[in-house]
Parts: C-alpha cells; sequence; structure tokens
C-alpha cells in the first residue's frame, strides 16, 4: 500500500543504493521494495569480493549501502570494515543479533542496525531508506552553546543525510533561520546564553508553525517540567541528554514523518486530485488575499473564467474517461502558458477552470487571454485507439476590479456566456478599449474512426 509520505519521494533520487546480500529471497524483496516502489537504482552484490568490486566502480555515486553481516567470504562481520574505510553511509539488515554485536557495529558509525526477524523490520528499513532519501533535501539547524555536544548531534543529522547548519546560541540561530528560512527542523539546547532554548522556541513560532518546521529540545537532566514547557512554548518534541543514537532518529523521523504528512494533506486539500491545478477552495483564499494586496498596492487585477467548448459531446461520444484526458491536456495548456508565479489557476469544476492574475494592464487583457485560447485550440490530444482529438475554449475576462473576488468571477462568468451566445472559440472582456474577436475554426463532433476525428 502507498503511504502519504511515498508521494513527497523526488522522482530519480540522486545516487544509487548498494545491497550486499547472499539470500536471493532477501535480495530480490529489497529490490522491489527500495528499487522498484522509491526508484533508487540498485547495484547488488552477494559477496564481499563483489561489494569492493562495486565500491570501487560506483563509490562516488553510492548514496546508501544496505549491508548483510554474515557472507560466504566474509562471515565474521568484515562488509562493515570495509563500508568504514570508504566512509558510506551504511545501513545494517541482518538476522544475526546479540546486544554486544549491536553495540559494536553502531561504534562504527553505521546509521543503524536492523534485524530480519519479522515483516515489521523490512517495513522499518524501507521507511527509513525513504525517511534518508527525503532527509537530503532538507536543512536542519543545531542549537548548542558547547561545541563537542552541537558537534555530536550535527554528525548525527549528517549521518541521517539533514543539510546541517549550526548556532552557538538562541540569537545565532535566528539569525540563519532568517537566512534559511526554507530550514525543515531545529534541535536546541535548553541552557544557553544570550536567548535560551524557550525562548529560541517562542520567536521560532512567530513565524514558522508546528507544521512547517519541527523544534526539539534538548537537555541534560531535563525534568518532566522542561519537557513540558519547551512543548507549550511551541516545540513538537523533547528529549533527555543523553539518549541513545537509535532513539535521537527514531524521534527526528517520526516528526519529519509528521511534518511531511501534514504538508501532503494540505496539499491535497489545495489540489484538484484530476488535473493537479489548485481547486476552488484554494482560489477562494489565495485569490481573495492577493486580491486585496494588489488593490493596496494600486495593481490592475482580473479575473478569467475558462470553459471547454462542446465538452458534453466529448463525454457523450468517448466516454468520460475521455473526457479527464481532455480535461488534463488543458490544465497543462494553462499551466504553461500562464507562467507568473503571481497569476493563479485553478479548476473551478467540470470543464470550467478560472484565472486570476493582480496586475494586468486592461489594455492587454484581451491580448493575454486570446493567447490562451490559441494555445488551448492549437494543443493535439492523443487518446489511444480514437485518434487526435482538438478542443476549442470561451473565455470571459473582467479587468474590473471589485473588493469582493467573488463579484469578479460571477462577472467573468457572464462574459463567458456571452462568449458561448456568439458563436464560442472567442475571448470577451469588460473593458471598452478592447476589441471583442474571435477564432471560426470549424468544430464537430465525429464519432471514433479509423482516422483520426477532431472534437
Amino acid at each position: 500500500m502507498v503511504s502519504v509520505v511515498d508521494t513527497l519521494i523526488p522522482e530519480g533520487p540522486q545516487g544509487r543504493i548498494l545491497i550486499v546480500e547472499d539470500s536471493q529471497f532477501f535480495m530480490h524483496v529489497l529490490k522491489r521494495r527500495i528499487g522498484q516502489d522509491l526508484g533508487f537504482d540498485i547495484i547488488a552484490a552477494e559477496t564481499l569480493a563483489e561489494a569492493r568490486a562495486a565500491i570501487a566502480a560506483h563509490g562516488a555515486d553510492l548514496f546508501l549501502c544496505l549491508i548483510d553481516l554474515i557472507l560466504p567470504d566474509a562471515p565474521n562481520g568484515e562488509i562493515v570494515d570495509l563500508m568504514t574505510e570508504n566512509k558510506l553511509p551504511t545501513v545494517v539488515f541482518t538476522g544475526a543479533f546479540s546486544e554486544d554485536l549491536r553495540e559494536q557495529v553502531l561504534s562504527l558509525n553505521v546509521i543503524d542496525y536492523v534485524t530480519k526477524d519479522s515483516p515489521a523490520s523490512l517495513e522499518y528499513l524501507v521507511s527509513m531508506v525513504r525517511r534518508l532519501c527525503l532527509n537530503s533535501l532538507l536543512k536542519a539547524i543545531v542549537v548548542d552553546d558547547s561545541k563537542t555536544a552541537r558537534a555530536y548531534i550535527r554528525d548525527l543529522l549528517r549521518l541521517y543525510r539533514f543539510q546541517v547548519l549550526e548556532a552557538a546560541n538562541g540569537e545565532e540561530a535566528l539569525e540563519l533561520l532568517k537566512e534559511h528560512p526554507d530550514a525543515r527542523l531545529v534541535v536546541t539546547d535548553y541552557y544557553m546564553p544570550k536567548v535560551d532554548g524557550f525562548e529560541l522556541t517562542k520567536q521560532i513560532r512567530k513565524t514558522h508553525s508546528r507544521a512547517q518546521l519541527a523544534v526539539i529540545g534538548v537537555s541534560t537532566g531535563g525534568s518532566a517540567p522542561l519537557s513540558a514547557r519547551f512543548i507549550k512554548y511551541g516545540a513538537n518534541d523533547f528529549i533527555n541528554k543523553p539518549f541513545l543514537r537509535e532513539e535521537f532518529f527514531c524521534r527526528i523521523a517520526q516528526n519529519m514523518d509528521n511534518l511531511d504528512y501534514i504538508n501532503a494533506l494540505s496539499q491535497a486539500a489545495q489540489l484538484d486530485p484530476l488535473t493537479g491545478l489548485h481547486n476552488r477552495r484554494f482560489l477562494y483564499e489565495a485569490a481573495g488575499k492577493s486580491l486585496a494586496a494588489a488593490l493596496r498596492a494600486g495593481g490592475r487585477p482580473a479575473v478569467a473564467v475558462v470553459d471547454l467548448d462542446n465538452f458534453k459531446a466529448i463525454n457523450d461520444t468517448y466516454g468520460h474517461d475521455v473526457g479527464d484526458q481532455v480535461l488534463v491536456a488543458l490544465a497543462e495548456v494553462l499551466r504553461t502558458t500562464i507562467k507568473r508565479k503571481s497569476d493563479i489557476v485553478a479548476r473551478f469544476g467540470g470543464e470550467e477552470f478560472n484565472i486570476f492574475t493582480p496586475d494586468l494592464h486592461p489594455a492587454l487583457a484581451f491580448t493575454f487571454f486570446d493567447g490562451v485560447r490559441a494555445a488551448v485550440g492549437e494543443k493535439c490530444i492523443d487518446i489511444p485507439n480514437i485518434g487526435t482529438i482538438q478542443v476549442t475554449c470561451s473565455i470571459g475576462v473582467t479587468v474590473q476590479a471589485e473588493e469582493d473576488l467573488r463579484i469578479m468571477i460571477q462577472r467573468a462568468d457572464a462574459l463567458l456566456y456571452r462568449a458561448k451566445e456568439t458563436g464560442r472559440n472567442r475571448v470577451v472582456v469588460d473593458n471598452p478599449a478592447a476589441s471583442e474577436q474571435a477564432t471560426d475554426t470549424p468544430h464537430s463532433v465525429a464519432p471514433p474512426a479509423t482516422t483520426p476525428s477532431e472534437v
């Protein structure tokens, strides 16, 4: 089953994963779960000798190594020494377990030690690889006035693939956060000069919510009240020092996963699931705020409603699956044609789309949106077993600013109906300086045939 976080894995993760495993069963499972599901290129080795050759050939490209401890030509864990010598990030995944062996392996600076004792262990391993992949894209800030303690946490976070920044106190951390507002994690001590962990957390929460950035407090001999106060001031979690490395990583992973889930759910609530464009809810929230800001700044906002011509005929003739493909193609045309970051493109419902631009000179409105209309008409949509479909759209545009976005949408919708009534495939703008024009390209609906059809 694919989780919400799976959707956040970047396409084509950078680097490769070396799997050193002599069990054909586990090798097959890991190739499928990590290679196919997560999209990594897998380099397989069954022996120490093969692993050494793989490192010689691909060492610089290795993102991670997953190794078994006991191999046919290395029965005493020599494979770990090979990884350590080459300074490769390594996770041990093995059936061999004892507390002494675990302590010995972890002391060699491997990321983790996972035993093959249940399906849950495999899920944990896959989740860890996914987390490490995501961590490599994230910035973390370590805040501690003790250089030794700061270096220890810094090295742990680097081992877990974060991009790590350091600060000796809360004041420095706040400056770093101004320079790197996209940081996703802050690990901070409590006892520090100038600005302590409590005050740092309070200041962070003025600009970054719990859903944007995770703050984890740490302190030597921290009491229950200390932990509670950290969390009340806005921290996501608290860890007492000294801590087990495994506990530290599990806490970090859990907090970052929570941020990813919240982000994924937020995106799902704002995006149209079919086209990937923003949805009506996002349009009203984001465009409403942008409209207010544009009016304060003296901007010239415009709202357009775009509607496909004869879309019902497409659904009736070819079916709703083809209709969905046409909508996805239209969304892609709008996405590539409306390039300004300040503009908002949203699917309003059915075959109707809305475009909000916070500043567009009224005299240019017709030319701008007629370019959108032309791009839609030029798009050739290849449908398997049917052929090529071409569609046209009608667009209503209002350049008369209102404080209420809904009024502007209603006005643009009325102009859209005028475009439909006067022949379709045209743009109608309520600016007297903009002429209304149309392209009278013939359009018809034909049943599927052996030759490409036009709609």
